[in-house]
């Protein structure tokens, strides 16, 4: 990136999915920092994205492009949707990974991936990145054997994340659906035993460019494998709550009740979260406050 702040060893950086959270964010703070970004989309296309479906032969597409870091942001995420189809989830989550991994492997490129909690069974959360996967939907099962296929890419980096929220780059997340109920007053049944540790997206892209220009991610010697996210483990209903306190809104719209009520098709892991230790060590901060982040 050529500016005198910005990750200094990637000249082009390709985000996969810039249409999405996650990848909106990323691309977004690339381009502030004055970064050679590209940005794709598919389904969501969007101005100053280029159209790009992923399949099995995206060779030709990356050769013409040459970036040295592909951030991939782009997955199939809903969770139900997964778990009734499952031959869809395996080919958007692992099959159309695949050939982008071994692209980059093959050409030297680093590549950066963003992988879920749902890897674990919830059972004794929030994890370590050393904890020992055990998924309990087609979704957990997806993401695992997706996070195998980047463990391959030599440099490659696996960050875990959940609960991801922000506005402004997609308002398909938990959050944007709290704020529209609350705003038009409209009931919102959340869970009340999901408990997870929320990222909040343009944070995550922040730190990770941040960590990229201290060559602290992404280097030869540095991790493969980093959780990331807010320190707080908290349920939906919190977080809901937290968002009505925030808002001035009426916190009786919120109705919670117990996953087993709600009659959802996957299977959830019920104590998620994830321990971001090494990810504030190397950024050197104690904490990542999550009611910061909500009123950023």
């Amino acid at each position: 990136m050529p500016t005198p702040h910005a990750t200094h060893r990637f000249a082009h950086v390709l985000v996969i999915g810039a249409s999405g959270l996650v990848g909106g964010a990323f691309h977004a703070r690339l381009a502030r920092a004055g970064a050679r970004v590209t940005g794709t989309s598919h389904s969501h296309p969007r101005a100053g994205l280029v159209p790009f479906e992923l399949g099995p032969a995206p060779d030709a597409f990356l050769d013409a492009l040459a970036p040295d870091l592909v951030v991939m942001a782009s997955a199939m995420t809903h969770v139900d949707r997964c778990e009734a189809e499952p031959a869809q989830a395996q080919r958007r989550n692992v099959d159309d990974l695949r050939p982008v991994s071994e692209w980059c492997a093959r050409r030297g490129v680093a590549l950066v991936y963003f992988s879920t909690d749902y890897v674990f069974d919830g059972t004794a959360g929030p994890y370590a990145e050393d904890a020992t996967p055990h998924p309990l939907s087609v979704y957990g099962r997806s993401k695992l054997a997706a996070e195998a296929l980047v463990a391959a890419v030599p440099g490659a980096l696996v960050i875990r994340i959940t609960n991801v929220f922000d506005i402004g780059f997609d308002d398909r997340n938990f959050l944007h659906r709290c704020i529209t109920h609350l705003r038009d007053k409209l009931p919102l049944v959340v869970p009340s035993d999901q408990l997870a540790t929320p990222a909040y997206a343009t944070w995550l892209a922040d730190q990770c460019v941040t960590l990229c220009e201290r060559d602290a991610i992404l280097a030869a010697d540095s991790p493969r494998l980093l959780h990331a996210g807010c320190d707080e483990l908290v349920s939906r209903g919190e977080l809901a709550r937290r968002v009505a306190a925030m808002l001035g809104a009426d916190a009786s719209l919120i109705e919670e009740r117990p996953t087993v009520e709600l009659h959802q098709a996957a299977p959830r892991p019920l104590r998620g979260g994830l321990k971001s230790d090494c990810w504030k060590a190397l950024l050197g901060v104690e904490q990542l406050p999550l009611d910061d982040a909500l009123n950023d």
